[in-house]
């Protein structure tokens, strides 16, 4: 059994219980593989985080932060949450308080190896923790861009980034993109193993009564980066083209105040509805009674919500901006290019008369082949033993 420290950069808490859930998935993955028993870290690095920009939440971490304790909750067989209470900042200030915590970080047990989510902070600290325990450490990078805008200047990647890169037994990316990515910004290579999905938590299900419309779902941040604007104009195009649909539009950010003042002014009103912030559990419904589902980001490292959709056996329209290209083949959707609301509006009008000609399994089993919990789980696995068998 390989005892694994993980330490993910994002976590979960009250507030934002969506953080890093895609880490925690990966720990579930490796737990169930019956090979691995995983601690995961949890310092409140979203619930406890200072920001100078948001002081309501500064305080609420202040104050969270004065009633929490150091416990530890067993998740499942094979997985247990280790929380100890830290607060911390940004990157700029004393490397955002991450030395410290290291001071904090006494186990009752020694890992085989540390597993760490993004180079910073969860990769400073396990480099720290690794020479602090005598073990090796690896880090899976998820960062798009890479690196995060906070950690370039004009001398070039920060060492808060280079030096856990430099530093780890391996590194992982995401994505082929990613790979790509870490590459030419620092020169080191990685090894691509992608984030899992619970399959049988997204899964196909029988969808509601079709009332003869073509029914969109997305799943994406309400902001422009996300592409939010850019499937607006898309959809405009669309509508413009005679193409009947209606979207479902999940998520949550800066244009969220803003969308009924959008829709109206795209004149989209009663195409679109909007679903606010949505829980996982709470989205597989909607990937189930949709046609197709739309991601039209400009920048993913990997994209969760297309590894969703296809679990889900559904038809795929998603930008061509990183990650969703090692996802989608043609049996699974259309590629676009990315900022081109164009190409987005012409591959849902195509969707519109083609969705019907995809295969529900054939979708799902590429999901299941490459994705699911017990692949990838396995692959970290093979991983490990290498790392582990390379030690004197």
């Amino acid at each position: 059994m390989i005892k694994v420290l993980m330490l993910p950069s994002w976590y979960r808490y009250k507030r934002n219980p969506s953080a890093g859930i895609f880490i925690l998935n990966q720990a579930k993955a490796l737990a169930r593989t019956g090979e691995a028993d995983v601690t995961l870290l949890n310092w409140g690095q979203n619930q406890f985080q200072l920001r100078i920009r948001d002081p309501l939440h500064s305080l609420g971490a202040l104050k969270g932060r004065v009633f929490s304790r150091r416990d530890t909750r067993i998740l499942e067989t094979g997985l247990t949450e280790l929380c100890i209470p830290h607060l911390t900042w940004t990157s700029r200030f004393l490397k955002g308080n991450i030395e410290r915590l290291a001071n904090k970080v006494n186990l009752d047990f020694t890992p085989d190896i540390i597993h760490a989510h993004v180079a910073f902070p969860a990769g400073y600290l396990a480099m720290l923790l690794s020479q602090k325990l005598g073990v090796p450490y690896i880090i899976t990078e998820h960062s798009g861009p890479f690196p995060f805008p906070e950690f370039v200047s004009s001398r070039g990647v920060s060492p808060l980034v280079l030096e856990p890169l430099r530093e780890a037994a391996r590194i992982v990316s995401v994505s082929s993109f990613l790979r790509q990515e870490i590459k030419s910004k620092t020169g080191l290579d990685s090894l691509v193993i992608p984030n899992s999905l619970d399959t049988s938590l997204f899964q196909p299900g029988n969808p509601a009564p079709s009332d003869g419309k073509f029914r969109l779902f997305c799943l994406s941040g309400l902001n422009v980066e996300k592409g939010a604007t850019d499937l607006l104009q898309a959809l405009k195009i669309a509508s413009q083209m005679n193409t009947d649909f209606h979207l479902n539009w999940g998520g949550q950010g800066k244009l969220q105040k803003d969308m009924p003042r959008l829709l109206e002014q795209y004149g989209l009103e009663g195409r679109v509805t909007l679903l606010g912030g949505l829980k996982p559990e709470s989205t597989v419904s909607y990937y189930q009674g949709c046609d197709c589902f739309v991601m039209p980001s400009r920048l993913e490292s990997f994209s969760m919500v297309v590894l969703e959709a296809m679990a889900c056996g559904k038809p795929i329209i998603a930008t061509n901006c990183g990650g969703p290209r090692d996802l989608l083949c043609n049996e699974c959707g259309i590629l676009v290019p990315k900022q081109n609301p164009l190409a987005l509006a012409k591959a849902i009008a195509r969707m519109r008369q083609k969705h019907g000609d995809y295969s529900q399994e054939k979708i799902r089993q590429r999901c299941l082949e490459n994705y699911s919990h017990e692949v990838v789980g396995e692959r970290l696995i093979e991983l490990y033993l290498q790392v582990l068998s390379r030690l004197p």
